[in-house]
């Protein structure tokens, strides 16, 4: 039996494809980097999926940070090496001198730049990464699979609100389990649990619309994301209608649906 959410992504009308866009793209001449490692390595097949080519790029940028800072860690302990004086802030100050062109995630006063670590290996990493360069966390630079995560289950949907996505936060459920997020390239809601997991997605404009009409949308998407929180269905499907975002004859094929359904 199909369900609001699966019939409007069956009709959604034609828009720009997200397998042409830069994430998806970036996604495709990357993702060997998940392929390295067996715990993320089911990302790798997110060819036909939106939602897992976003958590994929999430987890190929995070690596892609980890080994530019590694780079100035690995130049630091080959002077040690050498036997020559080295001078502890000044790799510091590399090292920071170069996050500002790294991808990370805010938290509170903190910033996560590799989230497959925990926040005290971040820390690390920002703060006193002459250690790196030592035992036991030395062997951070080139084994590390021990010492990884699960990045959404330990951050949750706050993740995806950070510039490892290009996903715009709109609201927090009351509860703060849940949080909805909107894709300006997708025109798509999803609904991320704080195990940062997909719960549903809800696609905009059906092809049956004469017109998509995007203008205020985050506005306008407000009351379609309160019903969903307050888990009324026949509210959310009226303010889709109220907003435009969905057509007379869509409206019709979900109500049929509905009569046939128990699913929101």
């Amino acid at each position: 039996m199909e369900t609001i959410y699966s019939l409007l992504e069956k009709y959604q009308k034609k828009r720009k494809a997200f397998y042409s866009s830069s994430e998806y793209i970036f996604f495709l001449e990357n993702r060997e980097a998940l392929a390295k490692n067996s715990r993320f390595s089911f990302l790798y097949d997110s060819d036909d999926d939106d939602f897992g080519v976003m958590r994929a790029n999430i987890i190929i940028y995070s690596y892609l940070n980890k080994k530019k800072m590694d780079v100035e860690i690995n130049s630091f302990k080959k002077e040690l090496k050498k036997g020559n004086d080295v001078d502890i802030n000044a790799l510091r100050k590399a090292l920071k001198d170069s996050l500002p062109h790294l991808y990370h995630l805010q938290e509170n006063n903190a910033k996560i730049y590799i989230p497959f670590f925990p926040r005290a290996l971040n820390s690390l990493y920002i703060n006193n990464p002459e250690k790196l360069v030592v035992p036991p966390y030395d062997a951070l630079m080139s084994s590390f699979s021990r010492s990884m995560i699960d990045p959404f289950d330990t951050y949750g949907y706050h993740l995806y609100n950070s510039s490892f996505t290009r996903l715009v936060l709109v609201k927090e459920a009351p509860s703060k389990k849940e949080a909805a997020f909107f894709h300006y390239d997708t025109n798509t809601i999803y609904f991320i649990n704080d195990e940062g997991r997909l719960d549903n997605k809800l696609v905009l404009f059906d092809k049956y619309l004469s017109k998509k009409n995007t203008s205020h949308i985050l506005e306008r998407i407000s009351g379609v994301i309160d019903a969903y929180f307050n888990f009324d269905r026949t509210k959310m499907i009226d303010e889709l209608r109220d907003n435009k975002f969905i057509s007379g004859r869509m409206m019709a094929l979900i109500r049929k649906t509905m009569e046939y359904s128990d699913d929101i």
